[in-house]
């Protein structure tokens, strides 16, 4: 009945009140006419808008309350793949095509990471990004790209000359690219050096990027060869057992949590949660996503056991074979 009335009409009104050399501003709304919201109200459109009364210009009010709030600014939320999309396509940087390749690039070589679908900089992305913009300044900025991506649509569409753009942006480009060079030579990256001592050649082992992410290896290689993988942990102890919490990732790059003490099917501690504990909260596994995760870790043991019980029937009977073969 109520999709079927006329729409509610609202005047909005900005109220601003001088007084004691001061001013007081207020936004609100008052309604003109009901409509189909005589039926059928919604508790947000209830609360959408403040209630103000009906005022005339130059109207003295009195004074019932003042309510003091302070707030600050926030910073802009990070980018999401689609938010990033949306930039790119405001901008005139890219095409539909390129839109995909571009951030899987810039994930694979651990430019950024993707933490709960936001695209945050990783500390090699950030070197890079400073390198770049410190030598190439003219080259990496949004209206350069956004002027070549035009230039590259003309000449797919036969308006324009290839080899003449490539020409006029590689001549000042390609004496750029030497000057850095020679520059870079000198640059030597240093490695975050842990609190872990090797325990070959005893050197504080340093943080090192490879395909899986981070990793600890020792500074002395390639005299000492000595890696092994780096555990993340936070600060907040287990709401299970009290024991130290860990940081690890899915095959998808997705970080989980998970005890130290959790050692499998009914093998120790059996917190494992896609979000992060929080302190003097206790943990029960009852919503789906959790439930998920430990199911997947749990089917991964069973994956594990089975193999290896396999194998291990595999070599019996193809040695039971091979006797009676003699």
């Amino acid at each position: 009945m109520a999709s079927q009335m006329a729409s509610a009409v609202y005047d909005t009104v900005t109220v601003s009140v001088d007084g004691n050399n001061y001013n007081f501003k207020a936004n609100g709304q008052t309604m003109k006419f009901k409509g189909y919201m005589t039926l059928y109200v919604e508790n947000e459109e209830k609360e959408e808008f403040e209630k103000i009364p009906e005022l005339n210009v130059g109207e003295i009010v009195k004074k019932e309350e003042i309510e003091s709030k302070q707030s600050f600014t926030e910073p802009p939320a990070r980018y999401t793949e689609a938010s990033l999309v949306k930039t790119l396509e405001e901008k005139g940087i890219g095409r539909p095509s390129t839109y995909a390749p571009t951030i899987t690039t810039i994930l694979m070589r651990r430019y950024i990471e993707k933490i709960q679908k936001q695209l945050m900089p990783t500390d090699l992305g950030r070197v890079v990004n400073k390198l770049l913009i410190e030598n190439f300044g003219d080259v990496i900025n949004v209206e350069f790209t956004a002027k070549m991506e035009e230039e590259f649509d003309k000449i797919a569409a036969g308006e324009q000359n290839w080899k003449k753009t490539i020409r006029e942006f590689y001549t000042p480009f390609g004496k750029i690219v030497e000057n850095v060079e020679k520059e870079l030579e000198h640059v030597t990256l240093q490695y975050e050096e842990s609190d872990t001592p090797c325990e070959k050649c005893g050197r504080m082992m340093v943080i090192k990027y490879g395909r899986f992410g981070k990793f600890l290896a020792c500074p002395g290689y390639p005299e000492c060869q000595n890696a092994k993988p780096l555990i993340e942990t936070i600060d907040i102890p287990c709401p299970v057992c009290g024991g130290e919490v860990q940081i690890r990732k899915t095959k998808k790059r997705r970080n989980y949590y998970i005890c130290e003490n959790n050692g499998g099917i009914g093998q120790g501690c059996y917190y494992i949660s896609w979000n992060k504990p929080k302190e003097g909260e206790k943990f029960v596994p009852n919503n789906e996503a959790d439930m998920e995760l430990y199911e997947q870790d749990t089917k991964k043991e069973k994956k594990v056991k089975n193999s290896t019980t396999k194998r291990k029937t595999t070599k019996k009977a193809t040695t039971k074979k091979s006797v009676k073969n003699k």
